[in-house]
Order: C-alpha cells, then sequence, then structure tokens
C-alpha cells in the first residue's frame, strides 16, 4: 500500500474521538469507507504524508464527498457522474485489465441499485451530507456513490494517484453557506 496513515472519526455528541491506523491495509480502508453514517463516522483521511492525501466523508443518504491532494495546495474533488463515454470506449477497455473492468460494471451496477433507493434527494441542486462533524450543502456534482468512493480510494491507496477514468475538478469551494 502507498497509503502509510488512515484516519477516521468517531463523534460522539460534539465531541470527537479520531481513530489512526498506521500502514493500513485494503481491508482497513474499505471498513472504515463501509462505516461512514452522516451521523457518528463522517470522515476517513488516507494520508500518504504530510502533502499527498485524499478525504472522504458523507454517507448519509448514500451519498459521499472524495477530495484529494496530491501536494498540498492544489485540491481536487471527485465528481458524479463517471463518464460514461470513458467507461464505455473500447479503445479503454482493450487496454484495461480484466479487474479494471469489473471495477468499473460494479461502480454502474451498485449506480443504478442507490439511486432507485435514494429517489427522496433533499434538493435538486444540492446534498445536505455531515462532514468531520459539521453538516453542510454540497453540489451535487460532488456528492458521488459508495462504489466510485472505493474505487477512488483503492487506486489513491495503492499508487498515490488519482483514478484516471473518473472526471476530477479542481476545488474552488467544497461547502456553500
Amino acid at each position: 500500500m502507498f497509503v502509510s496513515k488512515l484516519y477516521t472519526d468517531n463523534w460522539t455528541g460534539n465531541r470527537n474521538e479520531e481513530n489512526f491506523i498506521e500502514n493500513p491495509n485494503w481491508q482497513q480502508i474499505k471498513t472504515a469507507i463501509c462505516e461512514l453514517d452522516g451521523n457518528t463516522k463522517t470522515l476517513v483521511s488516507l494520508e500518504v504524508d504530510d502533502e499527498s492525501y485524499m478525504m472522504i466523508g458523507g454517507g448519509n443518504a448514500g451519498k459521499y464527498i472524495v477530495t484529494a491532494t496530491l501536494d498540498n495546495e492544489v485540491f481536487y474533488s471527485l465528481l458524479y457522474p463517471v463518464d460514461d463515454e470513458i467507461a464505455k470506449s473500447d479503445v479503454y477497455h482493450k487496454n484495461m485489465s480484466s479487474s479494471r473492468k469489473k471495477k468499473i460494471l460494479l461502480s454502474s451496477f451498485y449506480e443504478v441499485l442507490i439511486n432507485a433507493k435514494n429517489n427522496n434527494v433533499s434538493s435538486p441542486n444540492e446534498q445536505k451530507l455531515i462532514v468531520g462533524g459539521q453538516a453542510g450543502n454540497y453540489s451535487d456534482k460532488i456528492c458521488v456513490n459508495l462504489p466510485q468512493c472505493l474505487i477512488a480510494a483503492i487506486t489513491f491507496a495503492e499508487s498515490g494517484e488519482l483514478e484516471p477514468l473518473f472526471s476530477w475538478e479542481e476545488d474552488e469551494s467544497l461547502v456553500t453557506v
């Protein structure tokens, strides 16, 4: 694993008991992300070093935000939805490993299931998520599903890079007031 530290929050009322795992394995990372509930567990941070890390927050209503930096100066947000044209492209599929193809197919499958389950979204342009113990309204374009989070996280954990098949946007501001 390229990631050297895993941090998670655990809120009881207004108190946070941060948890830390040094040199986490993929199962520990996946478990931490899957436990995000937007209530007591609202943030997972994967750290390579002081300059390079990924943060995944939210979890309520099956929506998450994923941000990352490779230099602690420029921050990127994972965009929803996955660019279907890239995922369906013959050029990408011919050069893609079978495990990568399975990840993309799983992502598409779970996206349909999650969307069917979460038809009662609060706002047409924003999602209310709790990230790092704080409620905020986040643009729909950066509210992604669990499969996208997991694929982005495993790519970052294994290589310290952003998943190249996903769309990323340089952050200006994540939360609106």
